[in-house]
């Protein structure tokens, strides 16, 4: 089931309308990632959906199969990485994580770090952007 827009549209003084951010999102993440399967970009082995944008928050669904890895990278927001189905592994700050189904991470700031999934999995990317930073 996809997610409904229930948002009103907010004026622009140039008179054009840009959708206002919904009050509430409800999602099915099974649907999603079963849709990402059927991507292109699965095709690759990674894929990705954005969910949830805010100015201030953004909720991302991965997939990856196997033997798949997102290079070493950072944000400026903090994240926390959720695992949904499967286990991945995370280098960050000189230390290892592993994240099988059920399990988070959280990470301040900034903080390097790569994503190697060990099976074929889906995690929620969740970033909280700093004030004045857009995405």
């Amino acid at each position: 089931m996809q997610p409904e827009n229930i948002a009103p549209q907010a004026p622009l003084s140039t008179n054009i309308s840009i959708p206002m951010p919904p009050v509430s999102i409800a999602l099915d993440l099974e649907w999603e990632i079963t849709q990402l399967h059927h991507s292109q970009e699965w095709a690759a082995g990674i894929a990705r959906k954005v969910l949830v944008r805010y100015p201030d928050l953004q909720i991302t669904l991965r997939v990856m199969k196997a033997n798949t890895r997102i290079p070493e990278h950072h944000n400026p927001g903090r994240i926390c990485v959720q695992t949904i189905q499967g286990l991945i592994r995370m280098h960050a700050d000189g230390k290892v994580f592993d994240l099988p189904k059920g399990k988070m991470l959280v990470l301040d700031r900034a903080i390097t770090h790569d994503v190697e999934a060990l099976q074929e999995s889906a995690f929620l990317l969740t970033v909280a952007y700093p004030q004045g930073i857009s995405h």
